[in-house]
């Protein structure tokens, strides 16, 4: 090859080589100026992402926007999201302002990415749209809600979210740099496809930000609703109240229906979601009727709390008028809901308690104020319940919720330091006169509220779940009593109280482990239901029952005559012994009719084989009387009231000393004196 030639080829070899190297440096520059471009928009989504509760998003557009106009060296960029507008560059034309900002759908093309458009080459209604923007040229790419596919490879957003949400507009890239005076114009750079693609990419990331914008938007609206009536839920209502009471003044107002139960018993809970949505809707109705707006005229704001049970918090009030426009309320409330063509009419009870009134008047924290009114509101439905359709907050009612909660926080501390007891009341035989056993009765001295008795506290444990624990203590309690009368020669039963709710699968393993730890014999253990709780739960409890009787211990129906008891339902239980409830015995000295249930209770006893224990026998004319029908056994204040463990040794001492020694040697039943028979100065009805 030729000199000449081989130099020609060398140059050209040369000349690509410098054409490669000068490509490969733009596009490395192109790469960097891209990451850098990517980092700052990631930065500012990122900043708006952790304050989006408080952000407005016009510091991230334009961020965004500078972020661009740099990277492309544009005159303008414009940044359209909704009626968020920002721009970096070049100032809008002043008379574009008040028109529509979103570009035609003609800019964008068909694959919803970046378009590149010149003025003289675009559609009529693209350059018109540049034409009012003074652009000669534009790169536009739409702002949209990130695609979501199934696994089918459907869009799983409905078109709506995949609609276009804004634009971001660069307006003639490549012409931002000012020019000196009397410099030559440099050519304008073209545009490749890989800033096209550069665009689209910041345009979807702005598009996910967007859509999760709103997004926790409407997560936390939603936070604040209840999905089936759409009113506010607690959460929501505790906010809005606190707005509304701040200052003091106000009232919360408590709703209940109090009828979703028999709606779903009667139509299904289709028929109830239905009912509540009734219900919500006549509420709703009733907060914003120009009568209630009469009576107060202050805003009012309606929220479910459960079930069928409702609030409202009425602004600006003082406790009349809060208590006069709860029951107005009521008034249109309690009209027939009618489902299905029936008409139900709910027994509406409303609680109200207003703000200003003691206890919370020096309260600051309007959070706080709204938290103890709903709490207030809640105490005065319950006592709606029991003593009228309106209550208004009281500070008594308010006194039975503390010592309430006092009862329930103070129960495991009591086992463990000591607080609560076991009395024993005795029961003697009314044919022998021999003290038969007695029956374990816990006493509960609280360090704050001073003795308890059990019609107190057990309804508030049974409540709670904490009435097995109860339970297990009254046992171990009367078993260790009943070992310590056995190994002195007394041989007593012991009757302890159950709650039906005790009577789980477990609870027969339980009563065996304790007396084979006690030693105790399973027919000196009498374990008492009441009437009214084997009613109810008789399916829940009879298994249980049964297998309790084949261990060999004793079982008592308590207070009977007050549950529903029938014969063939008596019949079929596994009892030994039916006890009457003491408000007939009471009632025998001065009620025909009392008498007349008790002769009646013990001879359908007797029918049916079991022993008959008659309570509350606290006069001699009574023990006569029912000594007369043939009762068998007898408790109460006439024999004793209930004692500690060692008064009620003592008290059997002095029955022995007194002349009611055992019977048949050492180990025999004590005899019991009745009060007409006793000697003088003994003690024999203690």
């Amino acid at each position: 090859m030729s000199d000449p030639v081989l130099g020609g080829v060398t140059l050209i070899a040369v000349g690509l080589l410098v054409v490669v190297v000068v490509l490969l440096r733009a596009a490395r520059r192109r790469r960097s100026s891209d990451l850098r471009t990517l980092g700052a928009v990631g930065r500012a989504l990122a900043a708006h992402a952790g304050r989006r509760g408080a952000a407005d998003g016009r510091v991230a557009a334009r961020a965004v926007a500078e972020a661009l106009r740099a990277r492309y060296d544009a005159r303008r960029v414009v940044l359209a999201v909704a009626s968020l507008v920002e721009y970096a560059g070049t100032p809008l034309p002043e008379d574009l302002r008040a028109v529509d900002l979103v570009a035609p759908d003609e800019a964008f093309g068909w694959a919803r990415g970046a378009s590149r458009w010149h003025r003289r080459a675009a559609p009529p209604a693209v350059r018109g749209w540049m034409s009012a923007r003074e652009a000669t040229e534009v790169l536009v790419a739409p702002v949209a809600a990130p695609e979501l596919h199934d696994g089918a490879g459907e869009p799983m957003s409905s078109p709506a979210v995949r609609a276009r949400r804004g634009v971001i507009e660069i307006h003639d890239p490549g012409r931002g740099r000012t020019r000196r005076r009397g410099a030559r114009r440099r050519p304008v750079p073209s545009v490749v496809r890989g800033e096209l693609a550069l665009l689209a990419t910041i345009a979807r990331q702005v598009g996910a930000e967007v859509e999760n914008t709103r997004l926790e938007a409407r997560l936390r609206r939603d936070a604040h609703r209840d999905p089936q009536t759409r009113l506010l839920n607690r959460s929501g209502f505790l906010q809005a109240c606190a707005r509304e009471v701040g200052n003091g003044t106000g009232a919360v107002a408590v709703v209940s229906f109090g009828l979703l139960d028999q709606v779903n018993d009667t139509l299904g809970h289709a028929g109830g979601e239905h009912f509540v949505a009734l219900a919500a809707r006549r509420l709703q109705e009733v907060c914003e009727s120009p009568r209630a707006a009469s009576v107060a005229p202050g805003a009012r704001l309606a929220a479910r709390l459960e079930g069928d049970t409702f609030a409202v918090v009425v602004a600006g009030v003082d406790p009349a008028t809060a208590r006069s426009s709860a029951e107005e309320m009521r008034e249109h409330l309690v009209r027939p809901l009618v489902l299905e063509g029936i008409p139900f009419e709910a027994p509406v009870l409303v609680g109200v308690a207003a703000a200003g009134v003691p206890g919370l008047a020096a309260e600051r924290d309007p959070h706080v104020i709204a938290a103890r009114l709903l709490a207030r509101a809640d105490v005065a439905l319950s006592a709606a319940r029991g003593a009228g359709p309106v209550r208004c907050y009281e500070p008594s009612m308010g006194e039975r919720a503390d010592r309430r909660l006092a009862v329930i926080r103070g129960f495991g501390p009591a086992v463990a330091d000591g607080h609560l007891r076991v009395h024993y009341q005795p029961t003697v035989s009314l044919e022998g006169r021999t003290v038969l056993g007695v029956e374990a009765l816990a006493r509960w001295e609280h360090p704050e509220l001073g003795p308890l008795l059990p019609d107190e506290f057990v309804p508030v444990l049974e409540a709670t779940g904490q009435i097995g624990g109860l339970t297990q203590f009254v046992l171990d309690e009367a078993l260790t009593a009943a070992r310590r009368w056995l190994d002195r020669g007394r041989r007593l039963s012991v009757a302890v109280n159950l709650s039906v709710g005790s009577l789980d699968d477990d609870f027969p393993e339980i009563v065996a482990a304790a007396l084979a730890r006690h030693g105790v014999p399973p027919e000196l253990l009498t374990l008492e239901v009441t009437e009214s709780g084997v009613s109810v739960e008789r399916d829940h409890a009879l298994p249980a029952l049964r297998r309790l009787h084949a261990l060999g211990c004793r079982l008592a129906v308590d207070d009977f005559g007050t549950g529903q008891s029938s014969l063939a339902h008596l019949r079929r239980l596994p009892v030994d012994t039916v006890k009457i409830d003491k408000s007939f015995v009471l009632g025998m000295g001065t009620e025909s009719g009392d008498v007349a249930v008790v002769r009646a209770i013990v001879e359908m006893g007797h029918t049916l084989g079991l022993t008959v224990v008659a309570e509350g026998v606290e006069s001699a004319t009574v023990r006569t009387a029912l000594a007369e029908m043939g009762c068998d056994v007898a408790q109460g204040y006439l024999v004793s009231k209930p004692l500690p463990a060692g008064c009620l040794e003592r008290w059997l001492d002095a029955l022995v000393e007194a002349g009611g020694g055992p019977q048949g040697g050492e180990g025999g039943p004590v005899r019991w004196l009745p009060p007409a028979e006793t000697a003088p100065g003994t003690t024999g009805a203690a």
